[in-house]
């Protein structure tokens, strides 16, 4: 059962990381303290999305992921938690990384000239150490001195040597021979150790590695062709990691066993539960695994005795299973070959004849050249050397039509082959009353353990269990600002990201694409589904395009604003010129609408079979919403805003999340009349 991540699953993790916590400012800081070690938590607010919380685990178990699940938290932090809180409150993360591929994951928190780092490890016993800007130790979570490194208060951090070879510069010309020369100067180590050592890779992914290449991973002394393979099968794998996650907890018999971003070929067999990212794969799996630690603890010798008794009566209903089956199955052939007598007769002594007189070689080649033979096609397989042909019968059985491959031995006749399946399925129908038998034993024996238990409950305190958040399910558009203006879907950009995304895959020929006359303005579209758009919806729309511009946040009264169709939108600039991310060329005529007023409120409107909370100019409100208040450009703090606006709209059971993520840019409050 894996109880760290590996660096693979760290880089995974880091990557989605980015993606989702860039920006946010650290609220609060928690230290749960585990036997087997401590768990940090920070409480992250994250503009427009609401609060997340980060689970960092050290000890035993060493892992970073975003976490969903409601934790135990003291209600006097330790000392540690207190100085991250001191130092990090309400700093923005503007960094995450890992470092050189390794087991280590840097975040960086910024305020203007204020930066720290906080560095997490995740090998070893692993650790966590709060840096100052010159990567000097304000203080770890564990001090400790060491050969090469002293982890304590004013020391400057160490950050372990960079490896020569990592998966971002496999593509270089000289990666090739820097792997080779691996091989060639560690002739008498197994390949797979020397792949493990030249990117720090965990036996799982260097034996994924070796299994790809198709070169056994215990070989030593390797050739040039299987060391290129090998080489091959390192960027085949980065590849996937990088390109075609498929993250995944692996489950056998019931429990979870591993967690991975990847297919392996290892697990190929397995029981898997997908799932879209990473990081809710990792959360799941650590989460319920620390639950299952905590427990499994504190379980009874009488609980463990029923477990163990009810794994063997899994075991005994499973070969009653096979039984039956394999029961059935030898009866079944036995009675195609009875019949089909005169048929397998036929063909038994034909082979047996056929034998005095040519090899099987010979014998085979003929079957193959006559396989639209009525009788010689019938033979699927001949295994000489065990006296064996494999033939297929088919016949009428019971209300239904059978057919199978039926293997028989050469040397006996129809009838012989039979009886060798009948008595095959007699036996097993002994064997299945001894089975029934033991069943029976280990119910009983079963019932009195948890009779025996219920007595020992009593006495033990129930146990807590470990509650995940349930977020939203949400729709595609409501990862954009949107809206809905006289029966059109009107969408807008959040970001550079979602402004490009808004643009390149969900804009259609027939749509509208609006722009607010300001630098870094978000493309608005209205979904038009190739409907005329009235003057009325496009001065609507432009409202709302300028409402969730830059111009919100700077206190703006009005704006200009313009629109054009999708295909005046190009991602090609001019010559000598570079397009950032979000960022595209408007071509040809724009239809601009003057002094738009920044006017928008907040309220709930039907739509898409569902209630919905989401912003609108103040006469799509009154015309459509079935609650709302207007908003203002305001120097309020966020989340004094959100705490009115939930008490405003409790009835429709809102909460943070769904009202940080419609808010415009900056800061806001309400216009009470």
């Amino acid at each position: 059962m894996k109880t760290e991540m590996t660096n693979i699953d760290i880089n995974v993790a880091v990557n989605e990381l980015q993606k989702v916590i860039i920006n946010g400012k650290l609220d609060k800081t928690f230290l749960i303290e585990r036997e087997d070690g401590k768990e940090l938590i920070l409480k992250i607010h994250i503009p427009e999305i609401g609060t997340r919380e980060i689970a960092i685990g050290i000890g035993k178990y060493k892992y970073i992921t975003m976490t969903n699940y409601e934790r135990k938290k003291p209600k006097n932090p330790p000392s540690f938690a207190m100085l991250l809180r001191k130092y990090l409150k309400n700093i923005k993360i503007t960094k995450i990384e890992q470092v050189d591929f390794d087991r280590i994951v840097i975040i960086t928190f910024e305020w203007n000239e204020t930066v720290y780092k906080l560095v997490v490890e995740l090998f070893g016993d692993g650790n966590v150490v709060l840096l100052d800007k010159e990567d000097r130790i304000i203080m770890p979570l564990k001090m400790g001195r060491w050969s090469t490194r002293n982890i304590i208060p004013k020391e400057f951090y160490k950050f372990p040597p960079q490896r020569d070879l990592n998966p971002y510069n496999l593509d270089y010309s000289v990666a090739y021979d820097i792997f080779r020369d691996y091989f060639i100067n560690n002739k008498d180590t197994e390949c797979v150790r020397i792949i493990s050592r030249i990117f720090g890779l965990a036996g799982l992914y260097a034996e994924e590695i070796c299994e790809r290449a198709n070169v056994d991973k215990s070989k030593k002394d390797l050739s040039d062709d299987e060391i290129r393979k090998l080489f091959d099968a390192t960027k085949d794998l980065f590849n996937d990691v990088f390109n075609n996650k498929k993250p995944q907890i692996i489950i056998k018999d019931g429990e979870y066993v591993d967690v991975v971003p990847i297919n392996l070929k290892k697990y190929g067999d397995f029981e898997k539960k997908e799932y879209g990212e990473f990081l809710e794969a990792l959360d799941d799996y650590f989460a319920q695994f620390m639950v299952k630690v905590e427990v499994k603890k504190e379980e009874s010798k009488l609980q463990k005795l029923i477990k163990k008794q009810e794994r063997i009566l899994k075991t005994q209903w499973e070969t009653l299973e096979k039984y039956e089956k394999d029961m059935q199955e030898n009866q079944e052939k036995g009675d195609l070959i009875y019949a089909n007598y005169m048929l397998v007769d036929e063909i038994l002594n034909t082979l047996r004849n056929a034998r005095e007189k040519m090899d099987w070689y010979k014998i085979k080649k003929i079957i193959k050249e006559h396989k639209d033979h009525p009788v010689l096609g019938l033979i699927q397989n001949i295994n000489e050397k065990n006296g064996e042909i494999v033939i297929k019968l088919s016949a009428d059985y019971g209300d239904r039509k059978i057919e199978k491959n039926v293997s028989l031995d050469i040397r006996k006749n129809a009838f012989e082959n039979a009886e060798t399946y009948y008595t095959k399925s007699k036996k097993l129908k002994g064997k299945l009353e001894g089975i029934k038998e033991a069943i029976k034993l280990t119910e009983k024996k079963i019932e009195e353990l948890k009779e025996k238990e219920e007595i020992e409950l009593k006495e033990l305190k129930e146990k807590e269990k470990i509650k995940k958040k349930e977020r939203k399910e949400r729709k595609w558009y409501e990862k954009f600002k949107w809206t809905v203006i006289n029966g059109f879907l009107v969408i807008a950009g959040k970001d550079a990201v979602t402004n490009e995304l808004l643009i390149k895959k969900y804009t259609e020929d027939d749509d509208i694409v609006f722009h607010a006359q300001i630098e870094g303005a978000p493309f608005t579209v209205i979904k038009t589904n190739k409907r005329i758009v009235d003057e009325e919806t496009l001065n609507e729309v432009a409202k709302f395009s300028v409402a969730h511009s830059r111009a919100w946040k700077l206190g703006w009264g009005a704006l200009d604003t313009y629109w054009v169709k999708p295909e005046q939108i190009s991602k090609t600039a001019e010559s000598g010129e570079y397009l950032k991310k979000g960022a595209f060329v408007i071509r040809g005529k724009r239809n601009f609408i003057r002094n738009v007023p920044l006017e928008l409120g907040i309220g709930v409107i039907e739509y898409d079979d569902a209630l919905r909370l989401t912003t609108s100019p103040l006469n799509t409100l009154k015309k459509n919403f079935k609650k709302w208040v207007l908003l203002k450009p305001s120097n309020k703090k966020k989340s004094e805003l959100v705490k009115e606006l939930k008490n405003i709209f409790k009835e429709y059971d809102v909460d943070d999340e769904d009202i940080l993520r419609v808010l415009p840019p900056g800061d806001s409050e309400i216009v009470y009349k």
